[in-house]
């Protein structure tokens, strides 16, 4: 299956979003900020990113825009998930957007649609 990098400070919902991908097979790596999932992409380049947007260190549009700029991880497919209304005017766009609360279905829903199709 894929690898995924879960990027969330809060920890409860790391644990949960990597206990759902476990479960469908998939290989996991979780961060507490952008600053340490690039660590993680540099090392491990997942084939797919879902952060949160509001963390310390380095937020969700900052990491979306680290990855999208290498031309060797623009293949990376990122999703941004926040409680706050997310802004879309970036250079970089996201592969998809979620809001927080999120339904887990819509989660899993979009990883597969991503990974499936490659869009």
């Amino acid at each position: 299956m894929a690898k995924i990098l879960i990027v969330d400070d809060e920890r409860n919902l790391l644990w949960l979003l990597e206990e759902l991908l476990k479960g469908h097979g998939h290989a996991t790596f979780t961060a507490a900020n952008g600053q340490v999932a690039l660590r993680i992409v540099e090392t491990e380049l997942p084939d797919l990113v879902i952060s949160d947007v509001m963390m310390p260190v380095m937020d969700g549009y900052a990491l979306l825009e680290s990855i999208k700029l290498r031309p060797d991880w623009q293949h990376i497919k990122v999703v941004l998930v926040s409680a706050a209304t997310m802004r879309r005017d970036t250079p970089y766009l996201a592969d998809a957007y979620i809001d927080k609360p999120y339904d887990l279905e819509a989660i899993e829903v979009a990883i597969e649609r991503l990974l499936s199709n490659g869009d």
